[in-house]
């Protein structure tokens, strides 16, 4: 799922650096047990969306299945935080905890993303010590300030 979000173009995708690691290391160290809990279930309930509309399991879709799994739950989520009560069917009608799985779904892989060396540096160009670093400089008021004998 976290490769459909941020996939391999000319920089690394969420895969190639190890996103998904992120993700677990995140909740079985970080979150607590009902937020795992939680998260676990939206992984079940995306299995179950994907089985009710395409009569296969999240993994076993074709990428266009997954894709558009995935774009419903995005737009109902833009949706649900601009306002907006659009109606849909109750075959379609993503749950409110796949709402806010895949709120948490987002927020981890761009978090693992962007704070990976390759999406830090390849993608955001992020330096941190621009140009160089000189450690031993003398600054403005030093270099103007009478001698001591």
């Amino acid at each position: 799922m976290a490769e459909l979000i941020l996939p391999r173009t000319e920089t690394p995708g969420a895969t190639d650096v190890g996103v998904s690691d992120f993700i677990d290391l995140m909740l079985t160290e970080w979150y607590d047990e009902r937020q795992t809990k939680d998260f676990l279930a939206g992984l079940a309930d995306i299995d179950a969306r994907s089985q009710k509309l395409f009569r296969a399991s999240f993994v076993d879709c074709a990428p266009d299945q997954q894709a558009a799994n995935l774009n419903a739950l995005g737009e109902q989520m833009l949706e649900d935080e601009l306002g907006h009560n659009r109606a849909f069917s109750p075959s379609e009608s993503p749950s409110e905890r796949n709402i806010d799985f895949y709120s948490t779904l987002r927020w981890l892989t761009l978090t693992g993303y962007y704070t990976s060396e390759a999406g830090a540096t390849e993608e955001l160009h992020f330096e941190i010590i621009p140009d160089h670093y000189d450690g031993c400089a003398t600054t403005a008021i030093e270099q103007e300030a009478p001698k001591r004998p």
